[in-house]
């Protein structure tokens, strides 16, 4: 009977180091490979642009008085203070005039004053002398608003993001007043 306990606690051992042995020098092979699935469906491309470039545009045919008030809920207070806002109105879509921009700007006989603040845009006009100027319903087509996002929006807030982005655009040769241009630039549509 020892003889007989001590062989199966031999053939435990042994068939226990066997097991482990076993299990570490396998190794799975793989197999083959399975059909090709179907193709998923087409998307469509979206537009090139710019990561850090938001243009949005406002239907203006509605402005109508010396002063419009435009909720634009991209204009946080974080923008204000880190991004550079451009700003362009026009009456036929063809020449787009920068603002705020002086009285007898080409396209317009008028001056527009902007106010930017968090949450919208107010837009003043006034005529060569100063005064109030009324615009009619239909006068203006567009408002584009252009927001380039610095890089210190999210190191450092500094507004030395914006003065980066002024040189960087002088440096380029871009004149930020010509809408067209900051465009081609940043590769954005117009």
């Amino acid at each position: 009977m020892k003889l007989l306990k001590t062989t199966i606690s031999k053939s435990k051992y042994f068939l226990l180091a066997l097991l482990v042995a076993f299990s570490f020098s396998c190794s799975p092979e793989d197999g083959e490979d399975g059909a090709i699935g179907p193709a998923g469906p087409a998307g469509s491309n979206g537009t090139d642009g710019n990561a850090n470039v938001q243009t949005l545009t406002f239907d203006a045919t509605t402005f109508a008085g010396s002063y419009d008030s435009v909720t634009i809920t991209e204009l946080t207070q974080d923008v204000l203070d880190n991004d550079v806002v451009l700003s362009y109105l026009t009456e036929n879509n063809s020449v787009w005039v920068p603002i705020p921009c002086p009285y007898d700007t080409i396209g317009f006989d008028f001056s527009v004053h902007v106010a930017l603040y968090n949450g919208g845009m107010d837009l003043d006009y006034n005529d060569a002398s100063g005064s109030a100027y009324t615009v009619t319903a239909g006068d203006l087509q567009t408002l584009k608003v252009v927001i380039i996002e610095s890089t210190s929006t999210t190191a450092g807030k500094t507004n030395n993001g914006k003065q980066q982005i002024y040189n960087e655009l002088a440096q380029a040769g871009v004149n930020i007043k010509d809408y067209q241009a900051v465009c081609d630039y940043y590769g954005i549509a117009y």
